[in-house]
């Protein structure tokens, strides 16, 4: 995993680098996720992964696939990748290059899990508060875990901002169960 990891990054950095030289971060950033997207269907992920599919057959469906949607140059750092034997690193690379996008535009990503469905006025109030809590702009990326029961839980970056019922009666337990 380190490995990949690494590889994804260093795929990721330079694809970056790439886009922010020549002015195409915005390109780059539409052609990544379409090339997300596609990577997620089952039968493409398999042909890439299997190791007695030849290379050419490999790039021939992708190329098709991607058609005209995908500029060249990220339709041929995909082929790389996949040519060195690191196809199952497409993903991570994609989620490495956006966080690198993020940084670059000085927006954050919060992860929040609320046990309900936030509304449009949640939504816009919590996004208000944590612009105020990091001092720049927020990306959130919501998923509803009615195991939180009630509340809500926020990550950004390392930090955990939990103020779930469950995170609250599991601290009661532990206070109980010391006494």
């Amino acid at each position: 995993m380190a490995r990949r990891d690494t590889s994804a990054r260093r795929y990721a950095e330079a694809a970056f680098e790439i886009g922010r030289a020549d002015g195409t971060l915005d390109a780059w950033e539409r052609d990544m996720a379409t090339i997300g997207v596609t990577m997620r269907h089952p039968e493409l992920r398999s042909l890439l992964l299997h190791p007695a599919v030849p290379f050419a057959d490999k790039e021939r469906v992708l190329r098709r696939v991607m058609g005209r949607g995908v500029a060249a140059a990220p339709i041929n750092l995909v082929l790389l990748m996949v040519r060195r034997g690191r196809p199952g690193a497409i993903e991570r690379m994609i989620e490495r290059f956006t966080e690198l996008l993020r940084r670059n535009r000085g927006v954050a990503l919060a992860e929040v899990w609320t046990a309900l469905a936030l509304d449009d006025g949640q939504r816009a109030e919590l996004a208000s508060r944590l612009r105020a809590l990091t001092g720049s702009q927020v990306e959130m990326d919501e998923t509803v875990d009615p195991d939180l029961i009630g509340g809500i839980a926020v990550r950004i970056g390392d930090q955990l901002y939990d103020a779930s019922v469950r995170s609250r009666l599991e601290r009661l337990r532990e206070r109980l169960t010391t006494v």
